[in-house]
């Protein structure tokens, strides 16, 4: 019979090494299976996960794959039930929140370039649709955010008690409106214009405008209001044709 004691004393002792392991070399620099075995650490407190952490990666591949796979497809893998599952989503929910707090207080929308890439960081690797409304005052410093809604893939509800909800509490001057196609172009469809006049309408009444509605996609940033990509992304393609032609 194995001792249940050893047993958590052992797995214990090999967590502190994965752990010192990562410390001194980096997370990028270890395997991807002792990267995944690290994060279940944070999931699941007790036993051995790297059983666990090479099912994941059988599964999904890799750790974004992981972290974007929805409970139930966390939940057919053994070893992941639905309190670990839940905590997994979570994870993406606390990335979202550090990448969008750390830079809110420096935001100015006279420094364009800067809030693009805050936009970019935000929205382009997710792979769910979310729709952020950025607050600012008459000098076009960054008053405050709100996620209006994020659970759904294909479209994104905008409930106009939220809306007004969030501009009268902030008394913003200017607004802009951003969000994402997931995998999808970021040409403007007529849902989105839609959309987009729908909340010009409602803030008009509370003494603000919107300046513009950004779409980000797997190949740029697009702006309604100028029908025109304000950031293009490369890929892979783009820079090897890039790099042949500058020889």
């Amino acid at each position: 019979m194995t001792n249940k004691r050893n047993d958590d004393v052992s797995h214990s002792g090999h967590r502190l090494r994965l752990t010192e392991l990562i410390a001194k070399s980096g997370i990028e620099n270890v395997s991807n299976v002792q990267a995944v075995e690290y994060f279940l650490t944070y999931i699941i407190p007790r036993g051995d996960v790297n059983p666990l952490a090479h099912r994941l990666l059988d599964k999904f591949e890799n750790f974004g794959n992981i972290i974007d796979a929805s409970e139930n497809e966390l939940m057919q893998v053994k070893g992941i039930n639905k309190r670990s599952a839940s905590k997994i989503k979570l994870f993406s929910e606390l990335m979202f929140y550090y990448s969008s707090s750390k830079m809110d207080k420096k935001l100015n929308l006279n420094d364009a370039q800067e809030f693009l890439n805050f936009v970019e960081e935000l929205l382009r690797f997710q792979s769910t649709e979310h729709l952020i409304i950025f607050a600012f005052d008459v000098s076009f410093n960054f008053i405050n955010k709100k996620v209006i809604d994020r659970k759904s893939v294909d479209q994104v509800g905008i409930e106009p008690y939220e809306l007004l909800n969030f501009v009268t509490s902030t008394n913003p001057k200017h607004l802009v409106v951003a969000h994402n196609h997931p995998g999808g172009t970021a040409y403007a469809s007529q849902n989105d214009y839609d959309a987009q006049k729908f909340i010009e309408n409602l803030i008009t009444m509370l003494n603000a405008d919107l300046i513009d509605s950004l779409i980000v996609g797997k190949d740029g940033i697009y702006s309604q209001n100028n029908h025109i990509f304000v950031r293009k992304f490369a890929f892979v393609e783009d820079i090897i044709n890039f790099t042949e032609n500058n020889k």
